[in-house]
């Protein structure tokens, strides 16, 4: 009775390691261009309006930059979202076969 529940610890252990810690870098990176991608991009269009009114720095401080960061806190509560709604079907999908 014991070696059973030695094998089940050991097995459920070592079967989730390695599917973690590739989730956990896939999310990162996944994470890390919805930050970086717009506001770079809003970034650079300001700049190009700024060259084309010559109104200096303005419009990429102003407006550029600012709505490169709500874009990007917009994709990120979608991927929280989405992140959310997959743990509670786990959750549920492991009710079921309890």
């Amino acid at each position: 009775m014991k070696q059973a529940a030695d094998n089940t610890t050991t097995s459920t252990v070592s079967e989730k390691a390695p599917f973690t810690a590739g989730i956990i870098g896939l999310t990162f990176l996944d994470t890390t261009w919805r930050i970086v991608t717009p506001v770079l991009l809003f970034a650079v269009l300001g700049i190009l309006a700024d060259r084309a009114l010559g109104t200096g720095p303005w419009l990429t401080i102003a407006v550029g930059v600012p709505i490169g960061f709500v874009f990007a806190a917009l994709l990120i509560k979608k991927q929280i979202e989405a992140v959310n709604q997959a743990e509670q079907k786990s959750a549920k999908s492991k009710k079921g076969k309890k």
